[in-house]
């Protein structure tokens, strides 16, 4: 069964930014607090009542975010009113509830010892920007009442995709044992089960998790993601705009899929909304930042591609500049010293090249592969001066000829995003690279689903082609 859901807006011509969510007894709150602030801008004291429980925190974080208006309100005021210096946990709370989660966690960490909510907290704050083991650390010192539970969940869900099933199994266990309710029984089993490899198992799992409770973040997330792998993309939009409208916490896994997401529908204004976010969440997320600048110039530079012939739009990817993409200074240094000044600059050189080049390091290699990745481009191309401008027509099964179909470049073939990022991974340039590749090595990236599957395939049959058995 379908989990209910709040629909993403339909209108993508309204900027994102300005989209309000007001959500039921979250709206009320929110109308209380905002009550509280006063017409003439005088702020009373959100933290009249400090958050102790897990019930109590939701209650008030979904009153300080139910909506942007309010959000930015309790933002502003918590600027002026909360001193971190003298009263760490308001405002390690409060940049938490507000999406600040970097500057959060020392803040939280500060109190972890005499709060067991900053403990929760400061754990998902670690593994929301890349600390996992501080993450587990932080939520075994949490057992007690409704935190105990989430912090149960918190390890199921961090273990879940580690590799280490018996780790994976004394979690869930341990979370059976304590009867958390069903929603994190049923979330539990479905790890379980996606770490055995059972997915439609573990989807009816999380399925059934967020039926029994909407706001089960660590449900909501892990399914969205199943459901996008198999292709059910608009259900999975709507799952992971919970994330972003302030339903759920800021997640940043969420965001950068739901940007990714949007990316692929061509909508550039909302995917650039999830990448600030994160942003906000993680200032030092770099992935965040190479997507927020793709995004930003798709949307700069958008046209109706389907009108224009394949060989003008490589021409027009490879003449862009590397310095529109957000590169560090040592990289972009490094990159003009070698006369290196657009994409198909970049392209034309190999790893070994620069690596070579006198402080230009692993690093610096891995950010100008990312952006290359994101065009559907990889170093060592050496796409040639004429690429072809059109396909050759083809019976099926009939055998091409050296240089012809076989020889077409990936980047020529409209692929979406996501399809365009894991052949790229993959280290596949060329339709004839992609012929000689399984469905099940395709399966195996990182957020390649059915809906990339069958795009592919799609492509591969209008040549006359297919993947490889």
């Amino acid at each position: 069964m379908t989990p209910e859901t709040t629909n993403v807006p339909a209108d993508h011509d309204q900027h994102p930014d300005t989209t309000l969510a007001t959500h039921g007894a979250a709206g009320a709150a929110a109308a209380t607090l905002a009550t509280a602030t006063g017409s003439g801008g005088a702020s009373a004291d959100w933290f009249s009542n400090v958050p102790q429980d897990w019930a109590g925190w939701t209650r008030w974080r979904d009153g300080v975010c139910a909506n942007r208006h309010t959000r930015d309100a309790f933002t502003n005021w918590l600027a002026s009113h909360v001193d971190e210096a003298k009263e760490p946990l308001k405002a390690g709370l409060g940049r938490y509830a507000a999406g600040q989660i970097a500057r959060s966690l020392p803040l939280l960490q500060q109190e972890a010892a005499r709060s067991p909510l900053a403990r929760l907290l400061s754990g998902y704050a670690c593994m929301q920007t890349g600390k996992r083991d501080a993450a587990l650390a932080a939520w075994r010192g949490v057992s007690a009442g409704d935190l105990g539970a989430q912090a149960r969940a918190a390890i199921v869900d961090a273990l879940c995709h580690g590799g280490d099933i018996p780790a994976l199994e004394a979690a869930v266990d341990a979370v059976r044992k304590a009867g958390d309710g069903a929603a994190h029984m049923a979330f539990a089993e479905g790890s379980l089960a996606e770490a055995r490899g059972e997915h439609r198992a573990a989807l009816e799992h999380w399925q059934r998790a967020v039926e029994a409770d909407k706001k089960h973040a660590e449900a909501t997330f892990r399914l969205a993601e199943l459901l996008a792998l198999y292709g059910d993309d608009e259900q999975a939009l709507t799952l992971y705009d919970r994330f972003r409208d302030g339903q759920l916490p800021p997640h940043v896994g969420a965001l950068v899929n739901l940007g990714i997401l949007h990316m692929d529908g061509e909508n550039h204004a909302w995917a650039s909304t999830c990448f600030r976010l994160v942003q906000a969440a993680d200032p030092e997320n770099a992935r965040a930042r190479r997507y927020l600048a793709y995004a930003e110039a798709a949307a700069e530079q958008y046209y109706d591609e389907g009108r224009e012939r394949s060989a003008d739009k490589q021409s027009a990817v490879l003449r862009i500049p590397v310095t529109d993409f957000e590169l560090s200074v040592r990289a972009r240094n490094c990159l003009q010293r070698m006369s290196i000044h657009t994409l198909g600059d970049l392209v034309a050189r190999t790893e070994s090249e620069l690596l070579s080049f006198k402080n230009f390091g692993e690093t610096s290699l891995q950010e100008v592969k990312d952006i290359l990745m994101m065009k559907g481009l990889r170093l060592g191309m050496m796409p040639s001066a004429e690429p072809s401008r059109s396909f050759p027509s083809m019976a099926l099964g009939s055998t091409p000829g050296d240089g012809d179909v076989m020889e077409i470049l990936i980047s020529e073939l409209d692929l979406s995003v996501r399809s365009r990022a894991a052949l790229a991974m993959l280290g596949i340039t060329k339709v004839g690279e992609l012929t000689q590749t399984t469905e099940t090595t395709l399966l195996s990236c990182k957020n390649f689903g059915q809906t990339s599957l069958d795009e592919i395939k799609s492509k591969l049959r209008n040549l006359g082609l297919e993947l490889a058995h």
